[in-house]
């Protein structure tokens, strides 16, 4: 993190945590999870050049298509307006696949938004930065 503790807002340190929350569920194809902390709304635009919705997404990862083998998120930054924090920083995952076993390094960008009480995954993009060959 690039803010200390004590500069960050309640909604930030909350932030944080629904930001490792959702890279968990992901990791695990936690779909009880992933219903609630993505919106209805949901918007992805992802590395594999897929614009998904949050029923698309669901259901990837429901029979097996989308589907994680490691997963680290490492939030970097927030910017926070009104009822939205969006959130950049870096990610490391490898697909849960025998034929594409690459380590891939990417960015992203989550915009959050505040749906009555608590916060929800509104849109998500992710940028490949490189990719490195692993051992499946």
């Amino acid at each position: 993190m690039t803010d200390s503790v004590a500069s960050k807002s309640s909604n930030q340190v909350e932030i944080e945590t629904l930001e490792q929350r959702e890279a968990e569920a992901m990791l695990h194809a936690d779909l009880a999870a992933l219903e609630n902390l993505w919106s209805e709304h949901l918007l992805v635009n992802s590395t594999a050049n897929i614009i998904a919705g949050k029923q698309m997404l669901l259901d990837l990862i429901r029979n097996g298509r989308l589907r994680l083998k490691s997963y680290e998120r490492r939030t970097l930054r927030f910017t926070e307006v009104g009822n939205m924090i969006v959130t950049t920083g870096n990610e490391t995952s490898q697909l849960d696949s025998a034929t594409i076993t690459d380590l891939l390094f990417c960015s992203y960008m989550n915009v959050w938004v505040r749906n009555g009480d608590s916060w929800q995954l509104f849109a998500r993009h992710v940028g490949l930065i490189g990719r490195q060959p692993r051992q499946a």
